[in-house]
């Protein structure tokens, strides 16, 4: 009940005054206005009923009064109008918030707006210096969301005069600035100037505070403005907020306790508000935000409803439709959700939940493309949002061609989880995985991480990770080559994931998972582990084509069986005919067999009938026709006159291109693709830019850009290839199929091709490092092998299927020997490679240092040949030991080490034949013996291989030319007569130069005899002249110290002596002195006194030899000083004359 409030009118020409009850003020204001107006009454009045008439909620009668009483002003005081018209001004603003938040038209909002404005101007014109009318101006600023204006109106109300309503308006300005510590400033100066009266500043303190962090202050300032305000709901609205706040906090801590106990202080402020203010809108939207929290879904709608008949304000509108759509999007209602959440944007468009919420209906709705513009709208004003990163890659990822913008969306969301704190729980799995499934296409290691934080986010959840996420964790790093201990822990956690439970779903992910852990066993070297394990796999599928296919790589790889590994593909064929993989290991196998024209038609067969991209068959295509041209144009070499064959070979080039081409349209990181294509140009005679694609592709490899192993064998080409890598196919990385290594080998061979026999040199010794550093890494001992088995798999696999797991221990075997043969293969081909980069490089140069090594890497090579070569004891006609026919034929040796014979004996020929053609200042004799030596040798060697090439070139293929090796024989025997001529005549040089020598040496050491007897002459004489010196010296210091003791001697004396009187000197003792100077009177070495000079008392310690001739004459000695006084300012004054002037 208001409280009874009582204004005394005076009434005009008497002392008395009129009582009017404010709490029975008449229905119209007009009525009041008469009184006034016939008692005359002052203008203040008129603004005093006009509010209370305002506070009884009578609004139209407060403008009523108040117009009344701007009508009745006087015209020579319009100044007392001000008040009234920055009153009325006010009250039209408030129409205008009334107006917006009730719904109304615009234009009604606009038109009071307009009033407003009208009024203040009109004041303005009156009073420029009225505070008040800045103050209602930052109010309409405030109404016409101008905060800025607002902020400019409110200071100018503050420099006149402290203004609580302007120091308050200023702090709202900046909160909504996000100023909080100016605006807490500025509350806390009108709390001092205002401690008690509405509004309660402490209320805006505690919200300044929990802004900046400091909430307990906060809640100390919104308890102390309860306590002076019992029935203010305010403060306690707020209280329940920051309860609610901090209950949410907790409860993502897993802090149980604290979360209750937050959830229960913030009911308690919540219903002691409800109790205070029951209509209060606030309160309602608060107890209904916690009806949604409960699942209370029709609680929620009707204090929503309630909340929004209340609202007086926009904000509070809004957010009651808001919370009207909430409830009704849980209840399943969304069309009513989708109206009421369009109400919220009306009113306020920046309603981020409103328009999240929107967005959901649309999409919905599936109105994919509305969903996606309102999801980024929220996105645009909130861009940490994390819902709204994940709405947006889950739209994206069901959208065609946006899954790279899915992927976007979701590391932008990962990224904000991990930045938040408290970080990503259990509840943000979903996001990890979704994720996940969309990196499996573009990357292994990030699905594989993905998976990873799902895992670990759900474990110790009410929701443990399933078998399947495991799974998914291991084989992803497998593919991604993680170290043993991690796959096998993620394999390990997922069997036991699965228990020991039999339904059809578990069956099936244990049949997965084992053929997972097979392929992680193949990796280990732990190839009869995984054999049994595919077996077992066969038997609880046998339908499962990729573990007969896995088989079939074992048969081939491991036990070099292409038989059996070919009837294993077969089977995988019975069961699926169109499956891609099958008809690729099925070629890879015919080309181990050498059926390259099967192994064709296979490729062709998987890109006409199944997968017309297959990346694998079109490089093995384009290595067959590449393979195909390299034949066709070696026959064109051996017979010109087949132009036809020349034409078929470049015909295969452009088709090999065609293929490659295609790849690199498909797959622009395909390495064998870029590689086949540079082995084409390089053939084709553009071997600069082959090497250029050579080094790209070896950068790309090393960087990790493309596969650095791919997984199919290649041609035994001058150019290696090797095809891309299939999903099909996990293999222990092959020699055959190093990107890294094979690429850097075909740079090589271009450098070859351009004469950059240097660089050639440097990069085929770096492959034979990269060779070696990788077989070093095989066949490291690596861990125990039971350490490496995944426990459960084998015992669970052997039980499902209703036979006994293996017995046999694990053994590691992380290399084939089908692969240590082929490693020390391609050793021996890329030390040929570097061998024939040396031989030509020192043949440009003529380097015979460069030959030597040659020699001794192709020696190194023939040293694994067990040969000895055959003699008959017999010599013929010219002395030569002709080679034994029946020891030749009997002799077995393998077409490549023919060919290494044939070098060998070639770079002993080679090497005499440069010793030979040195100059003689150069080349020794022993170095001509040497020669000679492995010329004798080279020679015989090529007698030998062009008898064996006769008998042997029909029954295999040969490496090297027989017709050459008879030549080149002929060569040698002419060659060993050369070099015995050119040994006689170094052996002539060299006597003559070590006779040259001899004789050189005898000069120079008698040189050195006479240079050695002039030094030590000199350095006699040098030595006497130094003696005689110091004797000299020696004599001389005698002699000064014999004249310093007379010196001394005679001092004594003197100063023995009765001292005598001074007088002066006559010039004929001056002379007298000077004639014994002359005679060779020794001087002290201190600086002696003129005879006009006056002694100090440092210089009379020195005496004269004068003699004093006249002692009785006392005039004389009573004269002598101002004599000598006179004749020594005498000298001074010539010295000062004589001396010259000095700065």
């Amino acid at each position: 009940m208001m409280e009874a409030r009582v204004i005394e009118v005076p009434i005009d020409n008497s002392n008395d005054v009129l009582e009017i009850d404010c709490s029975q003020l008449p229905a119209h204001a007009a009525e009041i206005c008469d009184i006034l107006e016939n008692e005359g009454s002052a203008l203040r009045f008129y603004q005093i009923f006009a509010l209370e008439y305002y506070k009884q909620g009578s609004v139209e009668e407060a403008v009523v009064a108040l117009k009344r009483g701007m009508a009745s002003a006087k015209a020579n005081d319009q100044t007392a109008k001000v008040p009234l018209l920055n009153l009325l001004a006010s009250i039209y603003v408030q129409k205008a918030k009334t107006a917006a938040s009730l719904g109304n038209s615009s234009s009604e909002r606009e038109m009071a707006l307009q009033m407003a404005a009208t009024l203040l101007n009109e004041a303005e014109r009156i009073s420029r210096s009225d505070p008040n009318t800045c103050v209602v101006r930052g109010m309409l600023a405030l109404a016409k969301r101008q905060p800025d204006v607002a902020l400019a109106q409110f200071q100018m109300a503050l420099q006149t005069d402290v203004n609580i309503a302007a120091l308050l308006g200023k702090a709202r300005v900046l909160y909504g600035k996000q100023q909080y510590s100016q605006a807490l400033a500025a509350y806390q100066q009108a709390l001092v100037l205002r401690p008690r009266g509405g509004p309660d500043p402490r209320i805006g303190i505690g919200m300044c505070l929990e802004r900046l962090g400091h909430t307990e202050d906060a809640r100390r300032a919104l308890n102390r403005a309860s306590e002076v305000d019992p029935k203010a709901a305010a403060p306690r609205i707020l209280l329940a907020t920051m309860d609610l706040n901090a209950s949410k906090l907790a409860a993502r801590a897993d802090d149980t306790k604290g979360a209750s106990e937050h959830l229960r202080d913030a009911m308690e402020h919540l219903q002691a508000a409800y109790a205070l203010q029951p209509e209060n809108a606030a309160v309602l939207l608060r107890l209904a935000d916690r009806m949604c929290w409960r699942g209370d879904w029709e609680a929620a709608r009707k204090l929503s409803e309630r909340a929004l008949r209340a609202a007086d304000t926009m904000a509070l509108q809004a957010e009651a439709h808001y919370q009207v759509g909430r409830a009704h999007h849980g209840s399943g209602r969304f069309d009513a959700a989708h109206e009421a959440y369009a109400c919220s944007l009306a009113i306020n468009e920046r309603h981020a939940l409103a328009r999240y919420g929107l967005a959901q209906m649309l999409l919905q709705r599936a109105d994919m493309s509305g969903a996606e513009a309102a999801f980024q709208r929220v996105l645009d004003r909130h861009p940490r949002c994390s819902e709204a990163l994940r709405a947006l890659g889950y739209l994206h990822a069901r959208l065609p061609n946006t899954k790279a913008k899915a992927l976007e969306y979701y590391e932008r969301a990962m990224a904000e989880l991990n930045d938040s704190v408290p970080s990503a729980d259990a509840a943000d799995a979903d996001l990890f995985l979704e994720a996940a499934l969309l990196y499996e296409a573009t990357s292994a290691r990030k699905a594989c991480r993905s998976y990873r934080a799902a895992a670990q986010l759900l474990e110790g959840s009410a929701t443990p990770p399933l078998a399947e996420l495991w799974n998914n964790v291991g084989a992803l790093a497998l593919v991604c080559g993680e170290e043993d201990r991690e796959i096998q822990a993620a394999f390990a956690k997922a069997a036991a994931a699965l228990g020991g439970k039999s339904t059809t779903r578990v069956q099936q992910t244990r049949t997965t998972l084992a053929y997972n852990v097979a392929l992680y066993y193949e990796r280990c070297g732990l190839w009869r582990l995984a054999q049994p394990l595919y077996n077992s796999v066969l038997q609880a599928a046998p339908g499962y084509a990729d573990a007969r296919l896995r088989l079939a790589h074992i048969a081939l790889a491991q036990r070099n069986d292409p038989t059996d590994a070919l009837a294993l593909v077969s089977q995988a064929l019975e069961t699926d005919a169109r499956k891609a993989s099958a008809w690729l290991m099925r070629g890879r196998i015919e080309l181990s067999r050498k059926n390259v024209q099967d192994a064709r038609r296979a490729f062709e067969h998987v890109l006409r009938d199944i997968a017309k991209h297959d990346i694998y068959a079109l490089c093995s295509l384009g290595n067959y026709y590449l393979a195909a041209a390299r034949s066709e144009m070696t026959r064109a070499q051996e017979a010109p006159d087949q132009k036809g064959a020349r034409d078929l070979a470049l015909a295969n080039y452009r088709r090999a291109i065609e293929f490659f081409d295609k790849c690199l349209t498909l797959d622009e990181n395909c390495a064998a693709a870029a590689h086949g294509a540079a082995i084409a140009m390089a053939e084709r005679g553009f071997a600069a830019d082959a090497r250029r694609i050579f080094q790209d592709v070896r950068d790309a490899a090393t960087a990790g850009l493309g596969p650095a192993h791919v997984t199919a064998p290649s041609p035994d080409l001058v150019y290696r290839a090797a095809p891309a890598l299939t999903t099909a196919q996990l293999d222990v990385p092959l020699v055959t199929s190093d990107v890294i290594l094979w690429a850097s080998v075909n740079a090589a061979h271009a450098l070859v091709d351009v004469a950059n026999y240097h660089q050639a040199i440097l990069a085929y010794e770096a492959c034979l490092r990269r060779l070696q550093d990788t077989a070093q890494m095989l066949e490291l001992p690596s861990a125990d092998a039971q350490s490496l088995v995944v426990p459960g798999i084998a015992g669970d696999m052997a039980e499902n299927n209703g036979s006994a797991a293996s017995e046999e221990p694990p053994v590691i075997e992380r290399i084939s020997e089908t692969e240590r043969a082929e490693r020390t293969r391609v050793e021996r081909d890329i030390r040929l490679y570097l061998v024939r980069a040396m031989y030509l490089h020192a043949k440009a140069t003529k380097d015979i240092d460069m030959m030597n090594k040659a020699l001794d890497q192709i020696r190194v090579l023939c040293s694994v040949i067990d040969f000895t070569l055959p003699e008959s004891p017999k010599p013929d006609a010219d002395g030569d030991v002709p080679m034994d026919d029946d020891a030749v034929k009997t002799t077995r040796l393998s077409p490549d080490h023919g060919q290494l014979l044939f070098d060998l004996a070639l770079l002993e020929q080679s090497v005499a034949q440069m010793v030979s053609e040195q100059p003689e200042t150069i080349r020794t004799l022993a170095a001509l013996d040497q020669a000679s030596q492995d010329l004798s040798h080279s020679t015989s060697l090529f007698s030998f291989l062009a008898l064996w090439g006769k008998h042997n070139q029909k029954k295999q293929k040969l490496q090297f030319s027989a017709r050459l090796a008879t030549e080149r024989s002929a060569y040698g025997k002419s060659l060993v007569a050369k070099l015995g001529r050119k040994r006689k005549e170094q052996e002539e040089f060299e006597t003559q130069r070590q006779q040259s020598l001899d004789q050189w040496k005898r000069q120079q050491e008698e040189e050195e005899r006479r240079k050695k007897e002039d030094i030590e002459r000199n350095e006699r004489q040098q030595k006497e002249l130094e003696d005689k010196l110091l004797r000299e010296n020696d004599e001389r210091n005698q002699l000064l110290r014999q004249q310093l003791a007379l010196e001394h001697e005679e001092q004594a004396r003197e100063a023995a002596m009765p001292k005598p009187k001074k007088m002066k000197m006559r010039q004929e003792d001056m002379d007298d002195m000077d004639d014994d100077d002359d005679d060779g009177f020794v001087v002290s070495p201190r600086k002696r006194k003129t005879a006009v000079e006056p002694l100090d008392q440092d210089s009379a310690r020195f005496k004269s030899k004068a003699i004093v001739s006249d002692s009785d004459d006392d005039d004389d000695v009573d004269d002598a000083p101002d004599a000598d006084t006179s004749d020594h300012e005498q000298d001074d004054a010539t010295e000062r004359e004589d001396t010259p002037d000095h700065d």
